[in-house]
């Protein structure tokens, strides 16, 4: 009996030095899970081939219900148009959909959001709509419309504003935005960067009055931190992409009021060595207003995505920069080089060859001579 009894008494003795060594250590700081809700268009105005809008309302309301389902989540991000028209009436009917969310919230401005053109007198500027965002969402009481956060010990979370203005679909971002956006990851390099912005810095489809005008600016920056897992995430081209650009994940999330009328939720894991990213597409159950929808479309594919869009485990080896995948022709040229490096090679060999050649040649002709010369030598002499 005491010869089982001693192991017993080692192994609660180990267990105790476990809980002991990991007593300050929490799962909860590797984790992070969030959901991102993009292009809502609160309005109530009639549909267009292009969105939903009189189901805008409707279709939000489904959503909040749906995500109130998913247990776990740390936020819910809003990343840009959540009004059609930036009016107070509208930014109401936005902000009674959002009080019934069980989830924080951040809210990041689109191009419907606000106005800067003062035509319209009913249309918000951005300082209005700042102060209402701060008023009504408790949860982005912060002097900025573009500021971060560490939502957990091992991540830092970014949000942006790209805006222009309601009469400018094309997006930019600030000089102190640019500088703001390089210091943060620059001072977080040890968490995983979370950017959340309206516009894309990688387009899913090429539009010239969609872009980000300065995304060559922005992808300098991303660069310059190759070995920080970074993720960014954005809407307002209404389609769904995922696309891994080295240590970077550049995320596109589709619109409530455009086919496939989806949002995603996205679980990151942060090891010591890897970060893992896991995508979960959600489409809305108001399957006749999606049907409808994609009635609408001429090329719904466009916006839907591939599968790997939508459903995905992305895994990012921290320290570890990737070779970038080549493009055609890129890899017509690498090919064409080596090629040529063969070629070179080859000549060089065939030179080195007819040298050696040449060279032994060139001593069996002289040890020939050598030895005529002893002969005719010899030969003088006998005589």
């Amino acid at each position: 009996m005491k010869k089982f009894f001693k192991p017993l008494i080692l192994l609660a003795a180990f267990v105790f030095s476990i809980n002991a060594s990991f007593a300050d250590f929490s799962f909860n700081d590797m984790e992070l899970k969030f959901a991102q809700v993009s292009d809502v268009h609160t309005s109530n105005s009639p549909d267009t081939a292009y969105k939903v809008l009189s189901h805008s309302k409707e279709l939000l309301k489904s959503t909040i219900e749906d995500i109130n389902k998913i247990k776990g989540l740390d936020f819910v991000v809003f990343t840009g148009d959540m009004t059609n028209e930036p009016t107070k009436e509208l930014y109401k009917d936005f902000f009674t959909q959002l009080q019934k969310l069980n989830y924080p919230s951040i809210l990041v401005l689109g191009n419907h959001d606000s106005s800067m053109s003062g035509e319209n007198p009913n249309y918000m500027n951005k300082e209005v709509v700042h102060q209402i965002l701060r008023m009504a969402n408790p949860y982005q009481n912060y002097d900025n419309l573009y500021f971060a956060y560490s939502p957990a010990k091992d991540f830092r979370v970014i949000v942006l504003d790209t805006t222009i203005g309601i009469e400018n679909s094309n997006g930019m971002l600030s000089e102190e935005q640019l500088s703001f956006l390089d210091n943060e990851i620059n001072e977080n390099q040890d968490k995983v960067i979370l950017i959340f912005q309206h516009h894309p810095v990688i387009e899913p489809f090429k539009s010239e009055d969609h872009k980000l005008i300065n995304a060559e600016n922005y992808l300098a920056i991303l660069k310059k931190y190759e070995k920080v897992p970074i993720a960014v995430f954005a809407g307002h081209y209404h389609a769904a992409r995922i696309e891994r650009k080295g240590n970077t994940i550049f995320v596109a999330t589709p619109s409530l009021v455009t086919y496939p009328n989806a949002f995603r939720t996205v679980n990151v894991t942060n090891y010591n060595d890897r970060v893992i990213f896991n995508f979960n597409f959600y489409e809305t159950k108001l399957k006749d207003v999606q049907e409808l929808s994609k009635s609408g479309l001429i090329a719904s594919a466009v916006f839907s995505g591939k599968p790997s869009d939508k459903n995905n485990e992305v895994m990012i080896r921290k320290g570890y920069v990737p070779k970038p995948k080549l493009t055609k022709e890129e890899k017509a040229e690498q090919k064409a080089l080596i090629k040529a490096k063969k070629a070179e090679l080859k000549a060089q060999r065939e030179a080195e060859k007819q040298a050696d050649k040449a060279y032994r040649k060139a001593i069996k002709d002289a040890k020939k001579a050598e030895k005529e010369e002893k002969k005719k030598l010899k030969e003088e002499g006998n005589n």
